[in-house]
């Protein structure tokens, strides 16, 4: 996800339109230079108004928080290796492993930093905590779960690291709390070390 961008501020002003709470396109014009920057590269021009754009909320999202080189071109990949491949193909019924880790995981901080993170990263756009999927089902089968940003990625990573948690009894296959921490804490070292937030996303 692209240094700097505010998903959740972002977010926010997506409902306030849809709503018809506020039509102030200038305002957040003139707040948000990055996230317009972006998706007039796109072909998404806000200043032109919400309704000259095709595209629904959950694209929009998804359009100014990914991540792209200074030609516009894709960012490479957090992951060189095979942490990405593994937590895509984990064997849950859903294929969901962040959902998994919600189950299994049993967070045992006084604070449940980590179970709080791990629902904003699994759920955090979506209607178990929205109500809605507005900001979650996107074009051509897309579903944005949620998001960390750069701190939540550090926050999440030392959680996981700490051994802060312990694994349920009742875990549906055996090792598969810890060997979804061990990628995934891969993938949330390589976003720290490039000081990026991530987005969580699924296609049908």
């Amino acid at each position: 996800m692209s240094k700097g961008i505010d998903i959740e501020g972002f977010s926010r002003f997506l409902d306030q339109i849809r709503q018809g709470v506020t039509t102030d396109l200038h305002g957040f014009i003139e707040a948000n230079a990055q996230i317009v920057e972006k998706l007039s590269a796109e072909g998404a021009m806000l200043s032109n108004g919400r309704e000259s754009i095709q595209w629904d909320d959950a694209t929009l999202i998804f359009v100014a928080a990914r991540e792209v080189e200074k030609d516009g071109g894709p960012a490479r990949a957090l992951d060189q290796g095979i942490s990405i491949e593994r937590l895509g193909r984990f064997p849950s019924e859903d294929g969901n492993p962040i959902g998994y880790l919600r189950r299994y995981l049993l967070d045992e901080s006084p604070e449940k930093l980590g179970e709080r993170l791990l629902a904003q990263l699994d759920v955090g756009l979506r209607s178990e905590i929205r109500g809605d999927d507005f900001l979650s089902n996107g074009f051509g089968g897309m579903s944005l779960h949620g998001w960390l940003t750069d701190s939540d990625v550090t926050n999440l990573r030392s959680f996981l690291q700490q051994a802060k948690w312990k694994v349920a009894k009742d875990e549906v296959f055996d090792g598969g709390v810890r060997e979804i921490v061990r990628h995934l804490s891969i993938m949330l070292k390589a976003a720290e070390k490039r000081g990026v937030g991530i987005i969580m996303r699924s296609h049908t």
